[in-house]
C-alpha cells in the first residue's frame, strides 16, 4: 500500500484487503504498509521487500485494495509483475480492479502491461540516445557512470569491487544462469548494486551486456 488519495487511507485499503480474505476463507498473512510523498513513487522500499519475500515463499498471493497503491510507476509495477508473478509463481489480485492474475483476463491484462512497458522504455530510449548525441557533440559529461566505474576529472575509472561483481555475472551467465537468477544470488549474498539497492533481471542483464562492450565512452 502506498500514496493516500482523499478518502482511502492505510487504515481504509487495509480494512478493503482483510474483508476481502475473510471472505475468501483465506489465512491472513503480513501486512506491507508504505507511506511515500506524492513525487517519490521511485522510492519504495517496503515494494523492493515484497519483490524480495516473494523469492524466499514468505507467501503465495499478494492482495492489493488497487493497482496504483502499489506503485504508479508503469516500470517499476512491470518489474514487480515480472519478479513476483511470473518468476517467482506468486499471484496477484487487486480488488478494485477485479484483477486476478490466476485468470485468464488477468494473464491479459499482465501482457497488456508488459507491452505499454516496452513501448514506455522504447519512447523513453529514443529521447536519451538523441540528448546523449547532442551533449556529446557539445563534449559534455554524459550521465552516470556505469557500473564497475566512476568520475574522476571528467574521466571514467575502474571500481575494483564493481568489476569483480561484473566478472562474477559473467561467470554465471558462462554456465547458463538466467539473469533472474543471478539477480536473486547477487542479493541473497547481500552484493550492492551501483547505489546500494536490489539487483534485478534488467539490472543484470545492462551489466553483463556492459561488460561484453568493453570500457565505455564516457
Amino acid at each position: 500500500m502506498s500514496q493516500q488519495p482523499k478518502n482511502f487511507t492505510l487504515a481504509v485499503q487495509e480494512k478493503v484487503v482483510r474483508n476481502y480474505i475473510k471472505s475468501q476463507g483465506w489465512e491472513q498473512g503480513k501486512i506491507y504498509r508504505e507511506v511515500i510523498s506524492s513525487g517519490d513513487s521511485q522510492g519504495q522500499p517496503t515494494l523492493d521487500q515484497i519483490i524480495a519475500d516473494s523469492g524466499s515463499g514468505k507467501f503465495e498471493l499478494l492482495v492489493v485494495a488497487r493497482l496504483d497503491r502499489l506503485t504508479r510507476n508503469i516500470r517499476k509495477l512491470n518489474t514487480l509483475i515480472s519478479t513476483v508473478c511470473m518468476q517467482n509463481g506468486v499471484g496477484l489480485i487487486s480488488i478494485e480492479e477485479g484483477l486476478n492474475t490466476h485468470s485468464d483476463s488477468g494473464e491479459l491484462v499482465l501482457k497488456i502491461i508488459d507491452i505499454v512497458t516496452k513501448w514506455d522504455n522504447k519512447r523513453i530510449s529514443d529521447r536519451t540516445r538523441e540528448i546523449i548525441a547532442r551533449k556529446r557533440a557539445r563534449g559534455e559529461r554524459v550521465g552516470h557512470a556505469p557500473f564497475g566505474y566512476t568520475y574522476q576529472n571528467k574521466k571514467l575509472v575502474e571500481v575494483k569491487k564493481e568489476l569483480e561483481t561484473t566478472n562474477l555475472i559473467r561467470k554465471q551467465r558462462e554456465v547458463g544462469m538466467s539473469y533472474h537468477k543471478i539477480a536473486r544470488f547477487l542479493n541473497d549474498q547481500s552484493i550492492g548494486s551501483k547505489r546500494g539497492g536490489i539487483w534485478y533481471a534488467e539490472t543484470v542483464k545492462t551489466v553483463f551486456q556492459n561488460s561484453l562492450r568493453g570500457v565505455p565512452m564516457g
